[in-house]
């Protein structure tokens, strides 16, 4: 019987594995084995046992033996590494490195847990710290991390009381039957939240969880995490970006206890990655918070997979492999047999195509919980404002926030960019001065003599300010998109007594940076929250009764078909932090008010505007009505080296008569990388035909600029 190995090398020819003969020993798929490769020992990932394989052409080499008892990942694992490969053009040893955070893979063969009870020699006169670990040990055995997390000792400590015979250790292998029950304190669900949880439970394929800011989604997550793991499952919950971790984690340590969470993300070194991964293999921690890259924890009995705020583009990853987590986790519940519950308050199109048309259920909360309405939404024209010396503050937000300040009520302001970077706009075209070269809005800036001029960043182009818009021809220009160091200078100086906090990519770094400024806000210790998008992303601050943007334009302008989907979401989700304990209101200020984006989200209109973008995608032939992959090529000629692959990709367009056009431009991050951009049908096709070795293939880009 022979085999598929993948090994731990990183020869790239044999990147997709290589067989062996299995000998005398049983493996399975999953299962770590030591092979030899160029007559030396290597360990390897058994990915696929061929039971009744065809006669080799030449003899094969034997596997020298197995190095772990059991598989190191299961079935379902090894089915979604090779499902990514696969649908993601990448090589298995790519696939398999988001599953294996080691170097080598060995260390990662689960370990004995280390078991403490209280041993016959407790009665003896301890300290104050001994005291606290034999009363956690008064009524129940605990591991070791349970036992340190609850009395904060050192492990010094355990030494020393082991030695003296107070407590006592055994090692032992922990199941997921072994976990106590976990006692939620079960929330009064109202009527949509009741409905909702019925939808999920009735269906087996993916459910997408529809429901307006505040109205109860963590609720729901809350209640099906309670039953999987009472189930004696394991369950997955993914946020969308690091920062979010604390928000979530310290809403569930309250309900379970820290020890039966594992926290997974990438800044994680690889020791607390390694070590969170063992918790996870040996069921010691049975519910896993995380970012995308938590989604390949290695849960051994995988139940349940939530993606809280799933519209988020940072579900994908923009690094080899170029998976999305959506996509992935809908391969590896299928896989696993796992519930997978998908929430947000603006669905992607993607994802509300996929509801339209059955593919996924969709459970709907249309009100807030509580109680709770929407806040009121104002849209003040920016063009018809007088700033003078605080732009981007009009008079009527200046007024709505000294207001709440003198109420002892909190404020958010949201801006789509740090630092004090500004562009140019024409009053009366409504258009921006933009680069020959990149074709984005130039950046305004001032010489050491304070000269304004122009600066394309990404192209490399500069200008001087013209006096009168090139377009139009008007005077009418005016400097906009102040960034968060400059709106954070005005409201000092307009409102000395205030106590502002920024929070954007220079002051919110790790964390521990949130969990701070989130306990800064609930203890009403700060009035006015500045931020970019960390601040509009589920955060719940019942304190906060006004929400603003002070330029909802950033990102209208920008050549990319998704570019509305993105500002609709951040302004709707801005919205929802306003209002959630008390009446609330949201002001959007904007260039632009008759944009659908900007009115939809003003008038609380999300399925409208879905329905119309996915009729608007499908009449322009792009995605989720289309496929589309990207092609990405870098290096010496990669003007020339791209257009090869536009060529060969139309030619197969022609000769397979598929319906799709390819395109080729540079990166607007990078002059020096070129894309090519097919969409259409049929894209695996396409990739079969194509030759891809001098390009990186990107399935389902989200970014193609």
């Amino acid at each position: 019987m022979q085999c598929l190995v993948l090994l731990n090398t990183r020869s790239a020819g044999i990147s997709g594995g290589l067989s062996y003969e299995t000998g005398d020993l049983t493996v399975q798929p999953g299962d770590l084995v030591q092979a030899s490769l160029r007559n030396k020992p290597v360990e390897g990932l058994v990915i696929a046992v061929d039971e009744q394989g065809d006669e080799p052409e030449f003899a094969l080499k034997p596997i020298r033996q197995k190095l772990s008892a059991e598989p190191l990942l299961n079935s379902a694992q090894i089915q979604t590494m090779r499902w990514m490969a696969e649908y993601y053009r990448c090589s298995l040893r790519s696939a398999a490195g988001v599953f294996l955070p080691s170097s080598i893979w060995k260390n990662l063969i689960p370990k004995p847990v280390i078991i403490y009870t209280i041993g016959s020699a407790a009665d003896k006169k301890v300290g104050a710290k001994q005291k606290l670990v034999l009363d956690a040990l008064a009524d129940q055995a605990l591991t070791e991390a349970a036992l340190i997390n609850r009395t904060n000792v050192s492990r010094a400590t355990l030494k020393t009381m082991t030695e003296r015979g107070w407590i006592t250790l055994t090692e032992q292998q922990i199941t997921m039957n072994d976990k106590p029950a976990t006692i939620l304190v079960d929330a009064t669900l109202n009527t949509h939240q009741i409905a909702a949880v019925k939808t999920i439970e009735e269906h087996t394929k993916p459910t997408l969880l529809f429901g307006i800011t505040g109205s109860g989604k963590t609720e729901i997550y809350a209640l099906l995490i309670r039953d999987a793991l009472n189930a004696g499952k394991q369950a997955i919950l993914l946020v969308p970006e690091i920062l979010l971790t604390e928000h979530i984690i310290g809403r569930f340590e309250t309900l379970m206890g820290r020890e039966r969470i594992a926290v997974i993300h990438s800044r994680l070194s690889t020791t607390e990655r390694k070590r969170e991964w063992m918790r996870i293999r040996s069921g010691e921690a049975d519910l896993v918070i995380g970012s995308r890259s938590s989604l390949f924890s290695p849960c051994p009995n995988l139940g349940l997979i939530i993606i809280d705020e799933e519209h988020e583009w940072t579900y994908k990853n923009e690094q080899t492999p170029r998976y999305h987590a959506r996509e992935t986790a809908e391969k590896l519940s299928e896989f696993a047999g796992a519930t997978l519950v998908m929430g947000s308050a603006t669905p992607s199109v993607e994802s509300w195509h996929r509801a339209k048309t059955g593919h996924y259920a969709i459970a709907r909360m249309p009100e807030r919980y509580a109680g709770n309405t929407l806040p009121q939404v104002r849209v003040i024209d920016l063009a018809n404002v007088k700033f003078g010396s605080v732009y981007p503050f009009s008079p009527p937000l200046l007024e709505a926030i000294a207001d709440r300040l003198k109420k002892r009520e909190q404020i958010v302001l949201f801006l789509n960019r740090r630092g004090a970077a500004s562009s140019v706009l024409c009053l009366q075209c409504r258009r921006r001065l933009t680069s020959p070269i990149s074709q984005l809005p130039f950046t305004l800036h001032h010489d050491h003599s304070g000269r304004p001029y122009l600066v394309d960043h990404i192209g490399g182009a500069t200008a001087q300010l013209p006096a009168v818009c090139p377009s139009c021809q008007a005077p009418k220009l005016l400097p906009v998109g102040a960034g968060t160091q400059k709106l954070e200078d005005i409201l000092k100086k307009t409102f000395p007594e205030a106590r502002i906090l920024r929070a954007d990519s220079d002051t919110l770094k790790t964390p521990e940076d949130m969990r701070t400024l989130l306990k800064t806000m609930r203890n009403r210790e700060a009035d006015i929250l500045l931020g970019t998008q960390s601040v509009v992303k589920g955060l719940d601050l019942p304190g906060v009764t006004l929400a603003a943007v002070p330029v909802a334009d950033v990102g209208l302008s920008l050549p990319h078909f998704r570019a509305g989907e993105r500002v609709f979401q951040m302004l709707t989700q801005l919205v929802g932090r306003s209002g959630r304990a008390q009446a609330g209101e949201v002001i959007i200020q904007t260039f632009r008010p008759e944009a659908s984006e900007i009115i939809a989200a003003s008038q609380h209109r999300t399925e409208d505007w879905l329905n119309a973008e996915l009729a608007l995608r499908e009449h322009l032939h792009y995605p989720p009505a289309t496929q589309m992959v990207r092609f990405i090529v870098r290096g010496p000629n990669a003007e020339a080296r791209a257009r090869v692959v536009q060529k060969q990709t139309e030619q197969i367009i022609a000769a397979e008569k598929l319906t799709g056009r390819a395109t080729v431009a540079p990166t607007l991050h990078d002059f020096r990388t070129w894309h090519v951009l097919y969409n259409g049908s049929d894209i695996r096709l396409l990739l079969q035909k194509l030759n891809t070795a001098d390009a990186v293939v990107d399935v389902d880009p989200l970014d193609v600029l």
